[in-house]
Protein backbone atom coordinates (compact mmCIF):
# COMPACT_ATOMS: atom_id res chain seq x y z
CA UNK A 1 0.00 0.00 0.00
CA UNK A 2 1.44 3.52 -1.06
CA UNK A 3 2.02 5.72 1.71
CA UNK A 4 -0.42 8.88 1.18
CA UNK A 5 0.30 11.80 2.64
CA UNK A 6 -1.42 15.62 2.39
CA UNK A 7 0.14 17.80 -0.29
CA UNK A 8 2.83 19.89 1.49
CA UNK A 9 3.94 17.04 3.31
CA UNK A 10 4.42 15.09 0.48
CA UNK A 11 6.46 18.19 -1.32
CA UNK A 12 7.70 18.63 2.13
CA UNK A 13 9.33 14.91 2.09
CA UNK A 14 10.54 14.93 -1.70
CA UNK A 15 12.38 17.91 -0.89
CA UNK A 16 14.38 16.02 2.19
CA UNK A 17 14.53 13.03 -0.33
CA UNK A 18 16.79 15.11 -2.87
CA UNK A 19 18.81 16.92 -0.16
CA UNK A 20 18.91 17.79 3.74
CA UNK A 21 17.30 21.43 4.38
CA UNK A 22 17.08 23.86 6.61
CA UNK A 23 13.24 24.28 7.81
CA UNK A 24 14.18 27.94 6.07
CA UNK A 25 14.84 26.61 2.74
CA UNK A 26 12.37 24.36 2.66
CA UNK A 27 9.49 27.27 3.72
CA UNK A 28 11.32 29.19 0.76
CA UNK A 29 11.52 26.37 -1.84
CA UNK A 30 7.64 26.08 -1.38
CA UNK A 31 6.28 29.69 -0.59
CA UNK A 32 4.87 28.66 2.71
CA UNK A 33 5.83 30.09 5.78
CA UNK A 34 8.66 28.84 8.37
CA UNK A 35 5.76 28.10 10.87
CA UNK A 36 3.54 25.85 8.35
CA UNK A 37 6.97 24.16 7.73
CA UNK A 38 8.01 23.62 10.88
CA UNK A 39 4.80 22.12 11.59
CA UNK A 40 4.88 20.15 8.84
CA UNK A 41 8.29 18.59 9.67
CA UNK A 42 7.69 18.04 13.01
CA UNK A 43 4.86 15.90 11.89
CA UNK A 44 6.54 14.13 9.65
CA UNK A 45 9.60 13.27 12.44
CA UNK A 46 6.75 12.19 14.94
CA UNK A 47 5.61 9.59 11.77
CA UNK A 48 9.62 8.50 11.32
CA UNK A 49 9.82 9.48 8.04
CA UNK A 50 12.18 12.43 8.42
CA UNK A 51 15.33 12.81 11.42
CA UNK A 52 16.63 16.39 12.28
CA UNK A 53 20.22 17.29 13.55
CA UNK A 54 21.57 20.45 15.21
CA UNK A 55 24.74 21.25 13.07
CA UNK A 56 27.31 24.29 14.11
CA UNK A 57 27.40 26.65 12.14
CA UNK A 58 30.43 27.49 10.28
CA UNK A 59 32.30 30.52 12.11
CA UNK A 60 30.59 32.49 14.47
CA UNK A 61 27.00 31.95 13.78
CA UNK A 62 24.35 29.76 15.96
CA UNK A 63 23.64 26.51 15.35
CA UNK A 64 20.87 24.98 13.03
CA UNK A 65 18.84 22.41 12.57
CA UNK A 66 19.19 19.79 9.18
CA UNK A 67 16.19 17.92 8.24
CA UNK A 68 16.71 15.00 6.01
CA UNK A 69 13.78 12.15 4.71
CA UNK A 70 14.77 9.09 6.41
CA UNK A 71 12.40 6.34 4.86
CA UNK A 72 15.06 6.32 1.70
CA UNK A 73 17.36 5.17 4.69
CA UNK A 74 15.30 1.81 5.26
CA UNK A 75 16.39 -1.64 5.28
CA UNK A 76 14.55 -2.36 2.29
CA UNK A 77 15.67 0.33 0.06
CA UNK A 78 19.43 -1.07 1.23
CA UNK A 79 18.44 -4.81 0.36
CA UNK A 80 17.63 -3.45 -3.24
CA UNK A 81 20.74 -1.66 -3.66
CA UNK A 82 22.78 -4.26 -2.88
CA UNK A 83 20.68 -6.89 -5.19
CA UNK A 84 20.88 -4.10 -7.91
CA UNK A 85 24.89 -3.94 -7.51
CA UNK A 86 25.23 -7.66 -7.50
CA UNK A 87 23.11 -7.99 -10.48
CA UNK A 88 25.19 -5.45 -12.05
CA UNK A 89 28.46 -7.17 -11.54
CA UNK A 90 27.42 -10.70 -13.07
CA UNK A 91 25.07 -9.22 -15.65
CA UNK A 92 26.14 -5.89 -16.89
CA UNK A 93 24.01 -3.18 -16.44
CA UNK A 94 22.28 -4.35 -19.94
CA UNK A 95 21.59 -7.60 -17.90
CA UNK A 96 20.13 -5.20 -14.96
CA UNK A 97 17.86 -3.05 -17.55
CA UNK A 98 16.51 -6.60 -18.81
CA UNK A 99 15.81 -8.32 -15.52
CA UNK A 100 14.04 -5.02 -14.10
CA UNK A 101 12.38 -4.62 -17.35
CA UNK A 102 10.59 -8.50 -16.91
CA UNK A 103 9.65 -7.15 -14.09
CA UNK A 104 7.91 -3.93 -15.35
CA UNK A 105 6.32 -5.70 -18.27
CA UNK A 106 4.43 -8.43 -15.48
CA UNK A 107 3.68 -5.75 -13.49
CA UNK A 108 1.78 -3.38 -16.24
CA UNK A 109 -0.06 -6.92 -18.07
CA UNK A 110 -2.84 -6.33 -16.34
CA UNK A 111 -3.99 -2.70 -17.70
CA UNK A 112 -4.25 -4.10 -21.91
CA UNK A 113 -4.38 -0.76 -23.09
CA UNK A 114 -3.53 -1.51 -27.20
CA UNK A 115 -7.14 -1.28 -28.44
CA UNK A 116 -7.70 2.44 -26.60
CA UNK A 117 -6.76 5.70 -27.76
CA UNK A 118 -3.87 7.21 -27.10
CA UNK A 119 -4.80 9.95 -24.74
CA UNK A 120 -6.81 7.07 -23.18
CA UNK A 121 -4.01 4.69 -22.68
CA UNK A 122 -1.59 7.76 -21.36
CA UNK A 123 -4.31 8.59 -18.61
CA UNK A 124 -4.94 4.82 -17.55
CA UNK A 125 -1.19 4.29 -17.13
CA UNK A 126 -0.78 7.54 -14.89
CA UNK A 127 -3.75 6.58 -12.69
CA UNK A 128 -1.95 3.27 -12.29
CA UNK A 129 1.43 4.72 -11.50
CA UNK A 130 -0.27 7.25 -9.11
CA UNK A 131 -1.83 3.65 -7.05
CA UNK A 132 2.25 2.60 -7.10
CA UNK A 133 3.14 5.72 -5.25
CA UNK A 134 3.93 8.35 -8.22
CA UNK A 135 2.61 11.68 -8.55
CA UNK A 136 1.73 11.05 -11.83
CA UNK A 137 -0.18 12.96 -14.63
CA UNK A 138 -0.91 13.89 -18.25
CA UNK A 139 -0.43 17.54 -19.56
CA UNK A 140 -0.42 18.79 -22.92
CA UNK A 141 1.89 21.43 -23.68
CA UNK A 142 2.10 23.41 -27.45
CA UNK A 143 -0.28 20.42 -29.05
CA UNK A 144 2.63 17.89 -27.76
CA UNK A 145 1.03 15.33 -24.27
CA UNK A 146 3.51 14.65 -21.98
CA UNK A 147 3.42 12.02 -18.95
CA UNK A 148 4.64 13.45 -15.73
CA UNK A 149 6.07 11.76 -12.71
CA UNK A 150 6.33 14.58 -9.72
CA UNK A 151 7.19 12.11 -6.98
CA UNK A 152 9.38 8.85 -7.44
CA UNK A 153 8.99 6.33 -4.46
CA UNK A 154 12.02 4.63 -5.28
CA UNK A 155 14.28 8.23 -5.65
CA UNK A 156 16.93 6.86 -3.45
CA UNK A 157 18.01 3.84 -5.40
CA UNK A 158 17.17 5.11 -8.67
CA UNK A 159 20.01 7.79 -7.69
CA UNK A 160 22.60 5.15 -7.86
CA UNK A 161 20.91 3.08 -10.56
CA UNK A 162 19.73 4.71 -13.38
CA UNK A 163 19.27 1.18 -14.93
CA UNK A 164 15.97 1.70 -13.26
CA UNK A 165 14.84 4.51 -14.71
CA UNK A 166 16.06 2.80 -18.23
CA UNK A 167 13.94 0.15 -17.80
CA UNK A 168 10.82 2.24 -16.54
CA UNK A 169 11.14 4.05 -19.90
CA UNK A 170 11.49 1.19 -21.88
CA UNK A 171 8.62 -0.58 -20.43
CA UNK A 172 6.04 2.60 -21.00
CA UNK A 173 6.89 2.88 -24.59
CA UNK A 174 6.37 -0.81 -25.17
CA UNK A 175 2.96 -0.33 -22.77
CA UNK A 176 2.36 2.68 -25.34
CA UNK A 177 3.14 1.17 -28.40
CA UNK A 178 5.07 4.27 -29.35
CA UNK A 179 8.11 6.50 -28.37
CA UNK A 180 8.55 8.53 -25.67
CA UNK A 181 11.92 11.34 -24.64
CA UNK A 182 12.53 11.26 -20.75
CA UNK A 183 13.27 15.44 -20.97
CA UNK A 184 13.62 15.49 -17.14
CA UNK A 185 14.32 13.22 -14.62
CA UNK A 186 13.92 13.49 -10.11
CA UNK A 187 17.29 11.63 -9.89
CA UNK A 188 19.04 14.01 -12.06
CA UNK A 189 18.02 16.83 -9.79
CA UNK A 190 14.74 17.76 -12.35
CA UNK A 191 11.33 18.76 -10.51
CA UNK A 192 9.78 15.92 -12.13
CA UNK A 193 10.27 12.87 -14.52
CA UNK A 194 8.32 14.18 -17.61
CA UNK A 195 7.94 12.06 -20.74
CA UNK A 196 7.24 13.68 -24.17
CA UNK A 197 5.64 11.80 -26.34
CA UNK A 198 7.27 12.01 -29.99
Amino acid sequence: MALVLEGTKEKVLDLLRARPHTAKEVAEALGVSRAAVLKHLQDLEARGLVRSEVKKCPGRGRPYRLYRAKDEEAPYAALCGDVLKGLEAALGREGVVRVLLERNRALFAPLNLQELPLRERLARLAAFLRDQGYEAEVVEEGGRLYLCQRRCPKLALSREHEALCESELLAYQELLGLPLLREERIASGGSCCRYRVE
